[in-house]
């Protein structure tokens, strides 16, 4: 089964490097540069899949935002995709994970997840693999968090 991505990324070099990528690791990756042309096509696959095909599944296995976009912003993409589709898997790909984790305070842990730049594509592909997507970790300090590339490992 192919695994299907949709990514919104306003930096064109960048989002080439992560679809050759995950395209040479066996997915069908789609690229946006804005979140308003990301939301309209995951919204149009949502509808297909649940009207034609009479499935309940995502549309996507994952979709990857970048924070900063024109036309409208991976949190605003993330909340809208989330009330159509609560169960939708979002990465940000972000170096600002405070920010987005406050605006998504209410979301459920298990289907967001932040890797922060900068990151490499392997660790990325590690996090996309089946039964690798963990939740955020939040602590009750002061609610610091522990964004998923806060490790040796994600460093170019």
């Amino acid at each position: 089964m192919v695994r299907k991505i949709l990514i919104a990324e306003d930096n064109t070099f960048t989002a080439m490097q992560y679809k050759k990528f995950l395209e040479a690791n066996g997915y069908e990756v789609t690229v946006f540069n804005d979140g308003a042309n990301c939301l309209v096509k995951y919204g149009n696959e949502l509808r297909y899949r649940r009207v034609v095909l009479k499935d309940k599944t995502t549309p996507y296995d994952y979709v990857l935002l970048d924070h900063d976009m024109p036309k409208m912003s991976g949190t605003e993409v993330s909340k809208k995709i989330h009330k159509q589709c609560p169960e939708q898997k979002i990465i940000f790909l972000s170096a600002y994970g405070q920010s987005i984790l406050k605006s998504h305070e209410s979301s459920k842990e298990e289907f967001l997840q932040i890797i922060q730049k900068p990151f490499s594509l392997e660790f990325l592909l590690k996090k996309i693999e089946p039964k690798s997507f963990t939740s955020i970790k939040r602590t009750n300090q002061e609610n610091t968090v522990m964004t998923s590339t806060q490790s040796p490992e994600t460093i170019r």
